[in-house]
C-alpha cells in the first residue's frame, strides 16, 4: 500500500509530531503562510509572541523546563535576525531547539534583493547544525536529522531552511526511524568503578545534562555517601535539602570552600555539566586531573576546560544506570557522613554571607531578601518551576532559594540577556501546564519585554510574575556605587505595574503584608498575575556608595598634591 501524499508544508507539521514535537513558537509572515495553514490543520500547538526574540526564549523555556525541544518558526530577513539573541542564549544554554525559516531571496542574476541575507554564515557560530531543503522528498529526512542533532551530545539550536518549492511540492508521508544512542563503553564503566572504590570519599558535580536522571542521581549519591554539588543549571538535580547537598551553599560564586572540598574528596565524578565560566565558577574551580572523572554526552566538552583521569562519552541516565547497577553487587563503600555535609554547608554559607551588599526587600521581615525568599520557597511547591531575567534579581535567587527538583530554577546561564524571564516562562508552562511557574523579574526586565504577557494572556496560561521595581538597572547600579559612588545611566522612571497589569488582562498585587500568604495567593490563581514588589536601598548600600565616593575624592586630592 502506497504512503498518502501531502503537500511540504504539511510534511513538515507531520514530520515534527513524528519527531516528538508538540509546540511551534513564531510569528507568521508573507513566506510562512503555507505553513501557518499547514499549523491550522495539525495537532502541533502554534503559539504566536510579540516578537522573534521572544519566540526563541519560550523555545529555550520549553526545552530547559521539559527535556523536550520545540520548534522556532520564523520568516527569512527580519524575523530571523530577531531571533538570533535567543539562539546565542540557547547556543551558550545548551537548550535543544529547531530554527525553522525560509530560505532567502536568490533568484538568478538579480543583485539586493528583498529581506536577502547570508542566513547560514550569520547563525553558522550559533548554531549547532544547518540542514537545507530544496524539495519536498528531502523535508522529512533533513527535519529528523535536525531533531536527532538538536538533542543529541550538547544540545542546542539547528537551523533548517527550507525553499519555498519545497513547502508547496507533493511527496510521501514516509516514515523515517530516528537514530538509536550509543552503546555505553563497558571498558570505561568498569574503569570508573574501580576509581571511585579506591578514592573513599566522592564529590558528585551535577549539571543540566543531569536533569532527566534525578532518580538515579540521588540513588547514586546515597550509595556512595558523597557530597553533592551542583551547576547554577543543575539546582535541585539532588533536592537541596537533602542531607547530602551542598547545591544551596555553593550558590553563590565564592570558591574557595569549594576547592577544599575538591581536595578532602578521593574523586570527583561530575555528571552532564561542560564547566562552562559560570559552571566552573569562573574558571576558580581547582580539580586535579587524576580525581576528576567526567561524564558528558558530548564529546566535545570532554578535556575542553579540565583535563580528566577519566572521560566518559555518555547519556547521564544510560551511564547512571549501569554504574548503580554494578554499585549494588559491590557494596562497601566509605564517604562522608551526613554530620561532615553540615559542618561543610556551615562553611560554604560563612563564605557566602561574608561582604554581602544586598538591597532592601519592601513588605517582608527587617527588609531582607532571605525571608522574602524563604516566603516564596514556603509558597511554591516542591515541584514548581522559578525561572528569573538577567539582574540583581537573578543573583539574589541564586544566593536564597533553595531548589527542591530537577529543572526548579531556571536561568539565562553564560549568555545572560535581559528579556528571559517572562518569554522562558511562558515556555515553561506550555512545557507543562500542571506544573506552578514563577517568573522573577527587574523592572527593567519588564520594560523590555513586558509587553509579551499579551502571549501569557492570549494562550489562558496560569502564570505568576513577580517584579522588583526600583527605577534601575539594579545591578550594574550596584557596580557603579561600588566603583565610584555614582550612579549613571541606570536610573529611570519606573514602570507602572498596576497600568501595565490592567492593559495586557492580567491581575496586579503589591506585596505589602503577609509575603507568604500573597505569593501563594497569586501562584494559586488562575491566569496571569503581577506581583510587584518594591525594592530600595539598604543600610548597607549607603555606606558602599559613601565609601566610594570617599575613596574617590581622597585620589582626587592626592593626584592634585602629585601635580604640583
Amino acid at each position: 500500500m502506497s504512503e498518502p501524499v501531502v503537500s511540504g508544508a504539511e510534511l513538515v507539521c507531520a514530520t515534527l509530531t513524528r519527531a516528538g514535537v508538540d509546540c511551534v513558537f513564531g510569528l507568521p509572515g508573507t513566506q510562512t503562510t503555507g505553513l501557518y495553514e499547514a499549523l491550522r490543520r495539525a495537532p502541533l500547538r502554534s503559539v504566536v509572541a510579540t516578537h522573534e526574540l521572544s519566540a526563541a526564549m519560550m523555545a529555550n523555556g520549553y526545552y530547559r523546563a521539559s527535556g523536550r525541544i520545540a520548534a522556532l518558526l520564523t520568516i527569512p530577513g527580519p524575523g530571523f535576525t530577531w531571533a538570533l539573541t535567543g539562539l546565542a542564549e540557547a547556543a551558550l544554554d545548551s537548550a535543544a531547539l529547531l530554527h525553522l525559516t525560509m530560505q532567502p531571496a536568490r533568484s538568478p542574476g538579480q543583485q539586493f534583493q528583498l529581506q536577502a541575507l547570508d542566513q547560514a554564515a550569520i547563525a553558522g557560530p550559533l548554531s549547532k547544525g544547518q540542514y537545507h531543503v530544496d524539495h519536498a522528498t528531502g523535508i522529512a529526512p533533513a527535519l529528523l536529522a535536525a531533531h536527532a542533532q538538536a538533542g543529541a551530545g550538547e544540545p542546542g539550536p539547528v537551523l533548517v531552511q527550507f525553499a519555498s518549492d519545497a513547502l508547496r511540492e507533493a511527496a510521501p508521508l514516509a516514515d523515517v526511524a530516528p537514530p538509536s544512542p550509543p552503546p555505553l563503553d563497558e571498558a570505561a564503566l568498569d574503569a570508573v568503578l574501580a576509581t571511585l572504590r579506591q578514592a573513599g570519599r566522592c564529590m558528585l558535580l551535577l549539571g543540566q545534562g543531569c536533569a532527566a536522571a534525578a532518580g538515579l542521581a540521588t540513588q547514586l549519591a546515597e550509595t556512595l555517601s558523597a557530597a553533592v554539588v551542583t551547576t547554577t543549571s543543575g539546582r535541585g538535580v539532588v533536592a537541596e535539602d537533602h542531607p547530602l547537598s551542598l547545591g544551596f551553599a555553593f550558590a553563590g560564586n565564592e570558591c574557595g570552600t569549594l576547592n577544599a572540598l575538591v581536595e578532602a574528596s578521593g574523586a570527583v565524578l561530575a555528571i552532564g555539566c561542560k564547566f562552562s565560566h559560570n559552571g566552573s565558577r569562573g574558571f576558580e574551580l581547582r580539580i586535579p586531573p587524576e580525581k576528576l572523572i567526567h561524564v558528558d554526552a558530548s564529546a566535545a566538552v570532554l578535556g575542553a576546560n579540565y583535563p580528566a583521569r577519566h572521560a566518559v562519552c555518555a547519556d547521564a541516565t544510560i551511564f547512571l544506570a549501569a554504574l548503580l547497577q554494578r554499585l549494588e553487587t559491590r557494596p562497601g563503600h566509605a564517604g562522608f557522613s551526613h554530620g561532615e555535609i553540615a559542618g561543610w554547608r556551615r562553611r560554604a554559607d560563612d563564605e557566602r554571607d561574608r561582604r554581602r551588599v544586598e538591597p532592601r526587600i519592601h513588605g517582608v521581615d527587617d527588609g531582607q531578601p532571605q525571608a522574602f525568599f524563604a516566603a516564596l520557597r514556603q509558597a511554591l511547591p516542591r515541584h514548581g518551576c522559578l525561572l528569573t531575567d538577567s539582574g540583581q534579581h537573578q543573583g539574589l535567587a541564586r544566593r536564597h532559594f533553595p531548589v527542591l527538583c530537577p529543572r526548579g530554577l531556571i536561568v539565562p546561564t553564560n549568555l545572560q540577556s535581559m528579556g528571559f524571564g517572562i518569554s522562558a516562562a511562558i515556555g515553561a508552562c506550555l512545557a507543562d501546564p500542571a506544573q506552578p511557574v514563577v517568573a522573577l523579574i527587574g523592572d527593567g526586565g519588564l520594560a523590555m519585554s513586558g509587553l509579551e504577557l499579551l502571549t501569557a494572556v492570549r494562550e489562558r496560561l496560569r502564570l505568576t510574575v513577580i517584579v522588583f521595581v526600583d527605577g534601575a538597572y539594579g545591578l550594574i547600579r550596584m557596580q557603579q556605587l561600588a566603583g565610584s559612588g555614582y550612579a549613571y545611566g541606570t536610573e529611570f522612571d519606573g514602570v507602572d505595574v498596576a497600568a501595565l497589569a490592567a492593559a495586557v488582562g492580567a491581575t496586579h498585587v503589591r506585596l505589602q503584608g503577609d509575603a507568604q500568604a500573597t505569593l501563594a495567593a497569586a501562584i494559586e490563581a488562575p491566569g496571569v498575575t503581577l506581583v510587584e514588589v518594591r525594592v530600595g536601598d539598604s543600610v548597607p548600600m549607603h555606606w558602599l556608595r559613601a565609601k566610594s565616593r570617599l575613596r574617590g575624592s581622597r585620589l582626587r586630592a592626592w593626584w592634585r598634591r602629585r601635580r604640583r
